[in-house]
């Protein structure tokens, strides 16, 4: 259900059943092997004692963040003169290239993979099965290392999917997927994990007409399986396809350009039902 308040649309979801996935006899092989790799690339650090993150690559746009003399950032985008678009931990924004300062350094690239034939009896309990997979610690706004993209951002695009997870032991992962490409292609632009009653800004959306995947449950773990990298929420997963366009398209009016901006409200427990006009999907349909 859709409503309108001015340019802020709110999707309100409610009442997800959590449904335990029934697994069937089955062996996994999986191999093992650990690598490990040195690469070389440019560090950023602020190089001043004290200096901001804003919403826009000019002085006037407003500070979403204080970073102090050593704070490292990730550049993102140096194509806007003076201005360069970083990432802190999961805060985008835009600072002064005069603010930082570029050092060479080693990162240690790490790949595991762990060999195991597991065993799972039809109907029984799943921890078994994944007992072996290395559990994670994401924060809010992560995206998952096996489901890792380029996220794709528009500075210029001062708008937000807020995404709010109400549910007080499901965690949630979202996967905001672009529909109009001019080839015709879904693209996923973002992915983020949500905890359990934690909320999530995506910022700064390109224009266009998107759609959502979802998938719930708990422990979410991961592993490589034939070399490729795979995770899962490994307890009460469940996957659902949202029907609804999400149309981050700006709207002009006698006024000037309004940026629509959204609201989406994850409400998931163990007794209520399905009240979003949604299709289940399976694992392989979230993935895909």
């Amino acid at each position: 259900m859709l409503f309108f308040f001015g340019t802020l649309i709110g999707i309100f979801i409610t009442n997800f059943n959590t449904r335990i996935m029934k697994t069937i006899l089955t062996s996994i092989l999986v191999f093992l092997s650990l690598t490990q790799l040195i690469a070389q690339e440019e560090l950023y650090f602020v190089s001043v004692p004290t200096t901001f993150m804003r919403s826009g690559p000019k002085s006037n746009f407003n500070v979403i963040a204080e970073l102090n003399k050593g704070d490292q950032v990730q550049l993102m985008d140096d194509s806007y003169g003076d201005w360069w678009a970083v990432q802190v931990g999961v805060t985008n924004g835009f600072m002064k290239s005069s603010d930082l300062i570029a050092i060479t350094g080693s990162v240690v690239v790490k790949e595991k993979v762990v060999e195991k034939i597991v065993e799972v009896s039809a109907g029984g309990s799943d921890s078994n099965q994944y007992e072996d997979w290395d559990e994670t610690e994401y924060e809010t706004g992560e995206t998952p290392q096996c489901l890792n993209i380029v996220p794709e951002f528009d500075y210029k695009m001062d708008n937000h999917l807020k995404i709010k997870n109400e549910g007080s032991e499901t965690e949630a992962v979202v996967k905001l997927i672009k529909i109009d490409n001019p080839d015709g292609d879904e693209v996923t632009y973002r992915i983020a994990f949500i905890k359990a009653g934690d909320n999530h800004d995506m910022k700064n959306v390109p224009a266009g007409k998107y759609y959502l995947k979802i998938a719930y449950g708990q422990e979410w773990k991961e592993t490589s399986l034939g070399g490729r990298c795979t995770g899962k929420f490994t307890k009460n997963a469940q996957y659902e396809k949202g029907e609804d366009i999400v149309d981050f398209t700006p709207i002009r009016t006698s006024a000037g350009t309004e940026l629509p901006s959204y609201e989406l409200s994850l409400d998931v427990n163990h007794n209520g039902s399905n009240g979003l006009d949604t299709d289940d999907i399976s694992e392989d349909e979230f993935n895909d």
